[in-house]
């Protein structure tokens, strides 16, 4: 047993001594002596994910160098204590960093849009379940983020599976707010207000009315009920001050105080300035209370503001000017209707364009290919135009060969409800690029993502 240990011991050494190559006089003799004196640090224990790198670039450098080197005992080395780093950084991601790796994988995009496409991934793998309004509101704009960009850079990717995740988010987010809605209703209202009691301390009544201009000037994209609740309060805590004698904070936080209410003087003016918008445009009606209540913050705010501040004309001037626009906006029950109005009109006003050039041939793939995919779900094409006069080459992004060509189209169909829309975005002839030849043609659309448009303007 003796004589087998020492054995055993020589061989170690001797295979050390092999892989160290401390006989080594060539070009890449320091890069040698690098790679294995950070290879010791493992084998004391102190190795990291850095002294691997350090490994890998000492590596490629004597390969560079000497490239009939033999760099065999190197490779085993790097690969045996790779394993060790890997696993060490796999146990230490998160379930959520682990689920996005997985989908990412799936997916196995290599498009235009990769980036766009991960990036997306990596909010969408999580779980809305266990996430706060705030949480959701972050993941649901960075992931709206991501598919406009998809959209853009690879129009022919099917982008549907991200945009029923993205539903999915928004939905669970609505879902919260109409619960912290449902807190500032009836008799809940009266409770809340009793609980939430408002300071007799000027000071801190100065710092709640003027300092924090997120939560006084914008009614952010929660419910109208919460909003409305918050407002009420906003004016309430404006009456108590002013029933106080509040000449001590105003000389402490006069400073303060003035320097935000001044900066939000451009945030006020950009508000107003979207107003017309809003009214000539706007159909969701989700989005018309958040406006009717941003409105109605801004309008408190410096109301306020000239009340506290009454030697500041500028405060007067701002307030008369919020005035104003919240009286051309009118109520928020002449606002929903407004929404409806805008509805209508957009509704009238999408028609299909005229056909940049004719093709029976490819309208037929196109209303076929429709018809094909979306029948199922009790939509029918009615008419499609073509929107382009010949294709668009489709290059590999990396080597520039030529992979397909695309053509774009419109297409109007009518839905299972009766009603009729216009699909009008992302609806492609494509074909494949295969031997010198286009070949399998094919539609691609993007889902039934239509807008709404009368039956009568499909002509």
């Amino acid at each position: 047993m003796k004589a087998i240990r020492i054995a055993l011991i020589i061989l170690t050494l001797n295979s050390t001594m092999i892989a160290q190559d401390d006989n080594y006089k060539g070009p890449a003799k320091m890069d040698v002596k690098t790679f294995w004196r950070q290879a010791e640090m493992f084998k004391n224990g102190k190795g990291s994910d850095a002294t691997l790198g350090n490994m890998q670039k000492a590596l490629a450098s004597v390969k560079e160098k000497d490239p009939a080197y033999n760099t065999t005992a190197m490779d085993e080395e790097v690969k045996k204590w790779k394993v060790g780093i890997d696993n060490k950084i796999d146990a230490s991601k998160s379930e959520e960093q682990k689920a996005s790796e997985k989908k990412i994988a799936e997916i196995g995009y290599n498009g235009p849009a990769k980036n766009n496409v991960n990036s997306f991934w990596q909010n969408g793998s999580l779980n809305p379940e266990k996430m706060s309004e705030n949480e959701l509101n972050v993941a649901i704009g960075n992931m709206q983020n991501s598919l406009t960009r998809t959209k853009e850079k690879d129009p022919a990717y099917n982008t549907s599976e991200m945009e029923s995740t993205l539903e999915k988010f928004k939905s669970k987010r609505k879902e919260l707010q109409l619960a912290e809605a449902n807190k500032y209703t009836g008799d809940k209202v009266k409770d809340s207000k009793q609980q939430q009691s408002i300071s007799s301390d000027p000071g801190k009544l100065f710092k709640e009315l003027f300092e924090d201009e997120n939560m006084q000037t914008g009614a952010g994209s929660s419910s109208g009920e919460k909003w409305k609740a918050k407002l009420e309060k906003y004016n309430e805590k404006v009456s108590k001050l002013l029933s106080m004698d509040y000449s001590d904070a105003k000389i402490s936080h006069t400073r303060m105080s003035k320097g935000v209410i001044n900066g939000l003087k451009t945030k006020t003016d950009k508000t107003l300035g979207e107003i017309d918008i809003m009214l000539s445009k706007y159909t969701d009606k989700e989005s018309m209370e958040i406006g009717y209540y941003t409105v109605q913050f801004h309008l408190a705010y410096w109301d306020a503001a000239q009340k506290v501040f009454s030697e500041e004309t500028s405060y007067k001037e701002m307030h008369n000017k919020v005035k104003a626009s919240a009286e051309k906006m009118g109520s928020l029950e002449s606002m929903m209707a407004k929404a409806d109005v805008n509805t209508a009109e957009k509704i009238k006003n999408t028609k299909l364009p005229n056909p940049v050039v004719k093709d029976a041939a490819l309208e037929k793939v196109l209303i076929d290919g429709f018809n094909k995919t979306f029948t199922s779900q009790g939509a029918t094409a009615l008419k499609v135009v073509l929107t382009q006069d010949g294709w668009t080459t489709l290059r590999n992004p990396i080597t520039s060969v030529i992979v397909g060509r695309e053509r774009s189209a419109k297409v109007a169909y009518k839905g299972s409800n009766g009603k009729c829309y216009l699909l009008e975005d992302y609806v492609f002839i494509h074909e494949e690029y295969i031997g010198g030849a286009f070949t399998n043609r094919k539609a691609v659309y993007n889902g039934l993502f239509g807008a709404e448009m009368l039956c009568e303007n499909v002509k």
